[in-house]
């Protein structure tokens, strides 16, 4: 279980507010240490936050979530970025990722499924709603042409049987607790193996990861 983190919630509509606050008494040692309800707000107040994670809607009512997460990207860079929207179109996923995001969740998901994502992405995962997932890897899964020299791409990391192993199912679109079931591993050890798998491969998100996989030949 992860330890105590700080929270700071952006977003305009108050029912997802009560829905974060009820989420997070599930985890009693998390604090929810600041709340914007407007772009303006956010932009003056939340980069001076002492939040380990925020969660950003992107359809605020005066700017546009994507500006924020870039803006707090380049003031925060030690602290995780979690979209939390109903945006589920790929263009939106994209650009979020590009700005800094580390995580998209979908409203509508569960208190446990938000928890989740909260501390995957605190123990350097990247969690993102599963369908999401699946169409955002699919996209990066067409051939990539012949395999490149290794020195084109850098070295080729040794990577273990297990970490492999995780690395094709990330490819094929599974998300951290599908993978543990199928593995029949925790999903902790999972976190562990796709925290590696971003270090030895010079990767930030799961897609990155696939990616650099697929031009070093690993899968």
């Amino acid at each position: 279980m992860a330890a105590s983190i700080r929270i700071y919630l952006i977003e305009d509509d108050r029912s997802i507010l009560r829905f974060v606050e009820q989420s997070l008494s599930m985890r009693p040692d998390w604090r929810l240490v600041g709340y914007s309800d407007s772009y303006a707000h956010a932009q003056m107040l939340a980069p001076n936050s002492a939040a380990d994670v925020f969660l950003v809607d992107l359809g605020l009512p005066d700017g546009r979530g994507e500006d924020l997460l870039k803006l707090l990207a380049e003031k925060r860079p030690r602290a995780e970025l979690l979209v939390f929207t109903v945006f589920g179109d790929e263009s939106r996923l994209l650009t979020a990722l590009q700005m800094g995001a580390t995580g998209y969740v979908l409203k509508g998901c569960s208190s446990v499924e938000l928890v989740e994502a909260i501390e995957q992405i605190q123990e350097g995962g990247a969690p993102i709603s599963p369908l999401l997932a699946r169409m955002l890897l699919k996209k990066f899964r067409s051939p990539l042409g012949p395999p490149h020299a290794a020195g084109d791409v850098g070295d080729v990391p040794i990577l273990s049987e297990r970490e492999t192993d995780v690395l094709k199912l990330v490819a094929q679109g599974y998300v951290n607790k599908e993978i543990a079931q199928r593995l029949g591993i925790g999903t902790a050890t999972v976190n562990t193996h796709i925290k590696h798998l971003y270090r030895k491969l010079s990767a930030r998100t799961r897609v990155q990861a696939v990616r650099a996989a697929q031009e070093r030949g690993l899968i």
